[in-house]
């Protein structure tokens, strides 16, 4: 049987020096003295490749981590460190996004989207696909396939495939606490963890438990996002929404001016809003890095029943309970305040946004559970491999929401006769001042939502791999083969408000759905020459998978071809050619539909004396807007969610590379990759639709059907615009998923790592970096093609603002002697430009980027070490842009918290 401690033994070996590899098994030739434990390591399997090999190194570019690696960045979730890696890009879930979370952290590759990264874990599926189900652990190392694999694991590996491979042969007991605090003082985090795992002739067992905590920092804790900025002609002021504590107003006929008023807190008399001073800061009380509580146990067991035949059980559970916080809910869809009230100071019929202050603020709670259980047998038939499993997993996100309103009660307390018919209408509100919602009025609109979502996955799979019985010039033909059965489930259960419609922009129409997958694969690898001049070695692969969705009207074949060639020792050159297919994923397809509020780019700010096109003023004026339009606020209400009708995406990608070595401890490899997806499944982007909508003639674009105006999110109507909202903002854009998106994008990956002896210590240098040479995309057919590489451009999948930087590095730097060690990491993002960058923008870039990171280990027994380390030690601050997402920045692409401080100490017994 195959031993795990043989080759965790090989990859220490590999990682000396603690940085993370390039590949850290991507040494081709190794030297004589590693020779010897080279050839004890029996065959494995490694991520993107069911056939079991010996030299660990494959055509396909793989980066791995290890669980020392994990500990030097200092780490305390996976979420920290896996979305630093290089060939990360664009927007994800994280601690980060407080508006619109679902308390996730994800990963996108390529940027091309969390959905296009299949996350595993010990090469399976689980249901949720959070990386804060994942404790670190539990991990013992993490490979990257920075390369497509659909032929190998099916479905979502477009873009690459990140597994995480958890420890099994574990022997004794390992604790590691772990207290983190930013520089301010706040933030704190908690790690504690303990794993233990014995082992004997026949078998072996490892539990680990893990608990973290994470404190909120709110927006109003840093200088940058205290206050939402905005710009006038004068320069920069302290901004915030229109809706404000004592409502802004608009008059229904939109005469004497479709602007809004409000009533003066000083003199009482009606006047022009004016943003300077009236706009609401709703900074201090939204979170900047949201808070969360995760507690997973995890546990794996394997027993030999013959010298043949074992079999495995894995299992895990966590729950998190995540928490968001955003400023009060305000009565955004403009509900109408009719003459007839006693409290209208225009005496007409009026519109009125109006904070709710009164309420304290929205909360959002998920109590997240996810489950997982794998069970199996595996053995050998002479010179044959087989394996065959069951995995199971499950997960259910419980949510409540606090803060919501009723919008049907509110329009009862504003209408005087509607009150008098109602019971219990505590009363006539005047919506037109601060502090006028008493504790019974609360009571009646105010109403909590607590939604269900519940997803499942199942998958029986069977591998058969080994030799084929005859040889090339190069060695024996070695295949690997299988299949695959998947079910998948999904539902969204609305409150019971929800589903009559009595709360605000909550989705209130149940949604479910499930589907299976029947899949066969083949893969061969065919040693074509080996110990020739100018062919040390030469290798060709190849692979096929076959897919049948039951909701698909056609099945898909994809293949994959690579060449691996060492021309002289220490070299390997390497290419791949792959298509691809992803089907719609389960959430995707029925996702409720529900409502957000998405920054986009004004186009007629200020049009009269603007740098706009004379196309753009032309639309602007006929939407009635004056010359000097301006708004308090750049958000679009905007409706996203599912589609049952999506078809499967189809994608084509290529790889070609280098990797070389040489005895004096230099590695370094430089890959090539490019991507084509067709079919995209994704949104146009509000701010693509928007962009491209008013830069057409007479509004002719194609993506202007997208924008329909406030009547689909329930928003009171502009007085002149069919297009916005009673507040200015463009209003109902659809951005519900479709089959409407191309995609290339092409770069380049680069890593070296040097390691030799310096001055009795062990030294090592590790560089890893991604060049984004090209991030393409057509957002609907007919549409001009984006450019987004450099730029801040929507992300598609995550629909939220992202910097696409041309260049994300990574050097690490070790030191090791007797019984201490230190480490130094510095970060790189490049800037990113404004897509839609405007002069009259006073910052159209997003700024490059250069974090530092520093740590020391001291041991002090031979079982303790003794760590201290700082995050951002020189506490490099998020750049300004104008067209920003939240707290004036671009939150998913930068460390918003600072500088972080923590210390921690491991024990092994």
């Amino acid at each position: 049987m195959h031993k795990n401690d043989l080759l965790a033994k090989s990859v220490r070996l590999a990682l000396f020096g603690g940085a993370a590899s390039i590949a850290a098994f991507s040494v081709p030739i190794v030297n004589a003295a590693d020779q010897q434990v080279a050839e004890k390591v029996e065959r494995i399997e490694v991520t993107g490749s069911r056939i079991k090999r010996t030299d660990l190194e494959t055509a396909s570019p793989i980066s791995v981590f290890s669980s020392e690696d994990i500990a030097a960045s200092g780490a305390a979730t996976l979420e920290d460190f896996v979305q630093n890696i290089p060939a990360i890009n664009g927007g994800a879930e994280g601690s980060s996004v407080n508006n619109g979370s679902r308390g996730y952290a994800t990963a996108s590759l390529r940027g091309l989207g969390s959905g296009r990264t299949l996350v595993l874990i010990n090469g399976r599926r689980f249901a949720s696909g959070d990386l804060n189900s994942i404790p670190t652990a539990y991990v013992e190392r993490i490979e990257v396939l920075r390369d497509g694999a659909s032929t190998v694991y099916g479905s979502d590996a477009i873009a690459g495939v990140i597994n995480f491979i958890t420890k099994k042969s574990f022997e004794g007991v390992e604790f590691n606490a772990q207290y983190d605090v930013t520089g301010e003082g706040d933030g704190d985090k908690t790690l504690l963890s303990v794993t233990t795992g014995t082992s004997s002739e026949r078998g072996n067992v490892v539990l680990s438990l893990q608990y973290t905590d994470r404190q909120a920092i709110g927006q109003g804790d840093r200088d940058f996002s205290a206050c939402p900025i905005s710009e006038n002609a004068n320069g920069k002021y302290c901004g915030g929404s229109g809706t404000i504590p004592q409502g802004q107003f608009y008059y229904a006929d939109g005469t004497p001016s479709s602007s809004g008023y409000v009533k003066d807190k000083t003199t009482g008399q009606v006047r022009l809003f004016d943003p300077t001073k009236d706009a609401y800061n709703f900074a201090p009380a939204s979170y900047m890095v949201t808070p969360q509580e995760v507690f997973s146990i995890n546990g794996a067991g394997r027993y030999d029943i013959t010298d043949t035949l074992s079999t495995f059980i894995e299992g895990g559970f966590t729950n998190r309970q995540s928490d968001q916080l955003m400023a009060p809910e305000g009565t955004f869809w403009g509900p109408l305040m009719p003459a007839s009230n006693p409290y209208n100071v225009a005496g007409e019929d009026i519109y009125v946004v109006r904070r709710l202050s009164e309420t304290g603020g929205r909360g959002f709670s998920q109590d997240f559970s996810d489950y997982r259980m794998v069970f199996g047998f595996e053995g050998s038939l002479g010179n044959y491999d087989w394996d065959l499993s069951y995995n199971f997993a499950r997960y259910i996100d419980t949510r409540l929401d606090t803060g919501r309103v009723n919008p049907t009660r509110v329009d009862t307390m504003l209408d005087p006769t509607l009150c008098a018919a109602d019971s219990d209408c505590p009363g006539v509100w005047n919506i037109l001042e601060e502090n006028t919602l008493t504790s019974e009025m609360l009571s009646y609109m105010l109403v909590p939502n607590s939604p269900v979502v519940r997803g499942e996955t199942r998958q029986l799979q069977g591998n058969l791999s080994g030799g084929l019985g005859f040889d090339l010039p190069g060695g024996e033909v070695m295949f690997a083969a299988g299949f695959e059965r998947r079910w998948e489930e999904y539902s969204n259960t609305p409150d019971g408000a929800a589903s009559i419609g009595q709360i605000y922009s909550v989705a209130g129409e149940p949604t479910s759905g499930q589907y299976s997958v029947d899949e066969l694969y083949a893969e061969l690898d065919l040693p074509l020459l080996e110990g020739l001049p100018f062919a040390e070695s030469l290798r060709a692969t190849a692979a096929v998978r076959y897919s049948d969705f039951d909701f698909l009207n056609d099945s898909s074949t994809n293949t994959k071809f690579g060449l691996e060639w060492v021309p002289i020792d220490g070299l390997l050159l390497r290419t791949t050619v792959a298509s691809g297919f992803r089907a719609p994923g389960i959430s995707e397809l029925f996702a409720p539909q529900s409502e957000t509020n998405l920054a986009y780019t004004e186009p007629c700010k200020q049009y009269a004396t603007g740098a706009q096109s004379a196309t753009v003023k032309a639309n602007c004026a006929a939407e009635g807007l004056p010359g000097n339009f301006t708004l308090s606020s750049n958000q679009s209400s905007t409706v996203v969610g599912g589609n049952p009708d999506l078809k499967p995406e189809e994608s084509d990608s290529f790889t070609a590379g280098f990797v070389y070595s040489h005895d004096i401890g230099l590695t370094m490899s430089v890959d090539y990759f490019n991507i084509e997806i067709t079919n995209g499944i994704g949104t146009a982007g509000t701010d693509n639709v928007i962009n491209a909508c008013w830069n057409s003639e007479n509004f002719s674009s194609p993506l202007c059907q997208f924008v329909e105006g406030p009547s689909l999110t329930g928003d009171a109507p502009h007085a002149t615009s069919p297009y916005r909202s009673a507040l200015g903002t463009v209003a109902g854009v659809l951005l519900t998923n479709a089959n409407l998106s191309t995609f290339e994008t092409a770069g380049y990956d680069f890593d070296l790592t040097y390691k030799t002896d310096i001055m009795g210590g062990d030294f090592a240098a590790t560089l890893n970096g991604t060049y984004l040479e090209k991030y393409d995309y057509t957002p609907f057919d007919g549409a001009d093609k984006i450019e987004a590489a450099g730029k801040v451009a929507a992300d598609q999948w995550e629909t939220t603002l992202a910097v696409f930087s041309k260049l994300r590095t990574n050097l690490n730097l070790t030191y090791s002697m007797d019984n201490w060690s230190v480490g130094w990491q510095t970060r790189y993002q490049s800037e990113g430009e404004d897509l839609y960058a405007s002069a009259s923008n006073l910052d159209n870039i997003a700024d490059a980027v250069w974090y530092h990171d520093l740590q020391g280990t001291y041991f002090v027994f031979e079982n303790t070490a003794l760590t201290i380390g700082v995050r951002n030690l020189f506490d490099e601050k998020v750049p300004y842009i104008t067209n920003n997402q939240d707290m004036n920045t671009i939150p998913v692409s930068y460390d918003t918290a600072g500088q972080y401080w923590y210390a921690k100490v491991n024990v092994k017994f």
